[in-house]
């Protein structure tokens, strides 16, 4: 763990970054957070949680921390066998809490995200300032090469678990369910269920009564939307800013943490949709059952001409094994 780099009363922002694997993509948010950063009106810090990787990314942090200490860099590295997204994330935002006890804004930013300049950050202190019942607040962002990317959702239902994702998605089952716009000070904004950590600004009352990411249950997938929901039932809304200067784009580089994202969905799903909608969802295991089934035959004929469908055809035959018992 690093030694203090500035007096913590000062910092009343601290980024949270997970690091693992994906060092050029890793490079790429540190230069363009740190810069934008640097421009900034308010004092910041920068805690990344560093979860192991061996591409090189934790001789990069080390290396980056000493070259530019005023960037208040600090690495903080995995506590036992505790190295999911959601830990990690848990990790950085208790050591923020604790070494900056004045903190009031923690910043979730992912490797792949880019913040162009410092301006929708700015606009989203501001946001939150002036609206009380906002418990965090994202952007509109786009990929480098200009086009839209995805900010947020409604809370899912179980029909648009029972369809799958990429039917649900033709259906629009999980379009955000916007508000209108709103203009607010300069700053065009509105709300919708759930905001993405892609990334997002929270506000630390919020982040500290609901007690952070629940790691135990959904330690990668569906975090954010279990976070929003829980929030959701505490009274507090989420909101988007309208920003041309938010980038997420992985550029194709999947983590590690990725190679078993269809089973990880479908388990953590499967738990959300029983937290929020009821026990009730179990009644849709034959459904899920049937459906996986139509999926591995279709997968078991593409297999026979295209390599990637065999692993695909091996998620399901899993999920087809592990559906009656919650995908575990």
């Amino acid at each position: 763990m690093n030694e203090p780099l500035t007096v913590g009363k000062q910092v009343e922002l601290v980024a949270i970054v997970n690091s693992f694997n994906r060092r050029s993509l890793l490079e790429r948010a540190i230069e363009s957070l740190t810069e934008s950063l640097r421009n900034a009106r308010f004092r910041s810090a920068i805690v990344v949680f560093e979860a192991g990787s061996n591409d090189g990314s934790a001789e990069y942090l080390k290396g980056r921390r000493e070259k530019t200490p005023a960037d208040n860099l600090f690495v903080i590295e995995p506590s036992g066998e505790r190295r999911s997204f959601s830990d990690g994330v848990n990790e950085a935002a208790a050591f923020a809490r604790a070494r900056f006890p004045n903190c009031r804004w923690l910043f979730l930013y992912e490797t792949d995200n880019c913040l162009m300049k410092v301006a929708p950050l700015e606009k989203a202190i501001a946001l939150l300032e002036l609206e009380p019942g906002l418990a965090a607040a994202g952007f509109t962002v786009k990929q480098h090469d200009g086009r839209f990317f995805g900010y947020g959702m409604q809370f899912p239902s179980i029909l648009s678990f029972a369809l799958g994702q990429n039917l649900a998605a033709l259906c629009k089952l999980h379009a955000p369910n916007n508000s209108a716009w709103r203009i607010h000070d300069g700053i065009r904004w509105r709300t919708c269920d759930a905001v993405f950590t892609s990334p997002l600004l929270v506000r630390r009352e919020a982040w500290e009564q609901t007690k952070g990411f629940d790691a135990a249950n959904f330690p990668f997938s569906d975090t954010d939307l279990d976070w929003a929901w829980r929030c959701a039932k505490l009274g507090w809304r989420m909101a988007i800013i309208a920003s041309d200067d938010v980038i997420h784009d992985n550029l194709e580089q999947l983590s590690a943490w990725s190679a078993n994202r269809v089973v990880d969905f479908h388990r953590n799903r499967f738990q959300l949709l029983k937290r929020h909608r009821g026990k009730h969802v179990a009644l849709l295991k034959p459904v899920l059952f049937l459906r996986h089934a139509f999926e591995a035959m279709i997968l078991k004929r593409r297999s026979r001409v295209d390599p990637a469908a065999k692993e695909k055809l091996a998620k399901r035959k899993q999920m087809l094994r592990t559906v009656w018992s919650n995908y575990c």
